[in-house]
């Protein structure tokens, strides 16, 4: 069994170095250098004027340290085959579960120290804590998703089930414990760690097969869900379906229309890949405007953001290439790409509109800021009539 294991994490390594080459691509990886930069820029900027030992500063540590735990639920690899063929091995999946656990450590425990040495300045400069007090918090937090990994291990027999919610408020409140009392808190986390352990309960268990392809199937599906907002998932199912929340986005006569004009916008706002990249990038320009609480730093991170959006939403060109309908019904095709280019404007005039508005709640009302949403009006023009038309050419579309 633990043969079986390592074989199968070791597919899905190369599965998932497929898929993040393509996710951090040359467009993304600048993107996250601006947006680390600005974030980096602006805290070091704080922590010159921030105010020492505030009432909050503790509680806000807390929850920073514990939002990592989040990510990263346990690896079983279990396919639905396996209720077939490896149901007889209940006795022994303990041995394949055991490189799994270690394998799903691996990428929360990254993050949580990261985050936690960003924040260390932080927290001993103007919270209080001293360096050993600092550490002993970060162990305790590796300590409590290394628990909660062990009670979704026993969520996979039956008689035991703890839902992941109340798993994660349980660590928040325990991560509250370790940041006002870190020696008390270290001591219930190991003691915690020790009680969830596998070998502390020797009464045999049966293995509940459905319930672990379910859940591992849930978990594929969110981890295919973040790589589709960067490329194609060929494991991915997805489901269109009609938003009657956003018909409102839709002309109400359909003489408007051409079957193209039809297509390309209701596959904008029912084709969850587009959909979702659109909200998605939408929130994240806002994010980092809020973020560096610059006018000129959130015009130059925007832009970058809606060139990232359009640059992902070119797939769309030759949706409909291989839809055996499309190509049976008498479509004109000749003004295709400009019936895209059509649905895209608008797209990007509302993302545009989205941003702007942010900027006049957050950001400083003056004549730089006026400026800086004219600039990205013009931007965005730009690029949806100079770069969208010479790359849906070169896609061979007309």
């Amino acid at each position: 069994m633990r043969n079986l294991a390592k074989k199968r994490l070791n597919e899905n390594l190369k599965q998932s170095v497929k898929y993040l080459t393509l996710v951090f691509n040359d467009f993304f990886i600048l993107a996250l250098i601006f947006l680390f930069g600005a974030l980096m820029f602006w805290y070091a900027q704080a922590m010159k004027t921030m105010p020492s030992n505030l009432v909050f500063y503790k509680p806000l540590i807390a929850v920073i340290l514990w939002l990592p735990l989040l990510v990263g639920r346990l690896v079983t690899l279990i396919q639905e085959a396996d209720m077939q063929f490896l149901f007889t091995q209940d006795e022994n999946m303990g041995q394949y579960l055991r490189p799994m656990f270690n394998y799903s450590l691996v990428v929360p425990c990254i993050l949580e120290i990261l985050l936690a040495g960003i924040i260390f300045p932080f927290a001993t400069i103007k919270a209080g804590y001293n360096a050993a007090q600092y550490v002993l918090i970060v162990i305790s937090m590796l300590l409590i998703k290394y628990g909660m990994l062990e009670v979704e291990q026993k969520n996979l027999y039956f008689g035991s089930h703890v839902s992941h919610l109340a798993t994660s408020i349980i660590a928040l409140v325990v991560a509250f414990l370790c940041i006002y009392m870190p020696l008390i808190g270290f001591v219930f986390t190991v003691l915690w760690t020790v009680f969830m352990e596998p070998g502390f309960n020797k009464k045999p268990k049966i293995f509940d097969w459905r319930y672990a392809v379910e859940s591992e199937k849930a978990r594929k599906d969110r981890i295919y869900s973040i790589f589709s907002m960067f490329t194609d998932v060929a494991e991915k199912q997805v489901t269109i379906k009609r938003r009657k929340y956003l018909d409102f986005l839709l002309p109400k006569s359909l003489v408007k229309e051409n079957p193209n004009l039809f297509l390309y916008r209701r596959s904008l706002l029912r084709n969850p890949e587009y959909l979702n990249l659109f909200v998605r990038m939408t929130i994240f320009a806002i994010l980092i405007s809020w973020i560096v609480q610059d006018t000129w730093w959130a015009l130059g991170l925007s832009a970058l953001v809606i060139f990232l959006t359009v640059y992902q939403l070119l797939p769309m060109a030759s949706e409909f290439d291989s839809n055996i309908m499309y190509r049976v019904y008498p479509i004109v095709t000749e003004k295709r790409s400009k019936d895209l280019i059509k649905v895209l404007n608008l797209a990007l005039i509302l993302q545009w509109f989205l941003i702007s508005v942010f900027w006049l709640i957050v950001l400083p009302i003056n004549f730089n800021l006026l400026i800086a949403v004219a600039v990205l009006f013009i931007f965005t023009m730009m690029t949806n009539y100079g770069y969208l038309p010479y790359k849906v050419n070169n896609k061979n579309i007309r």
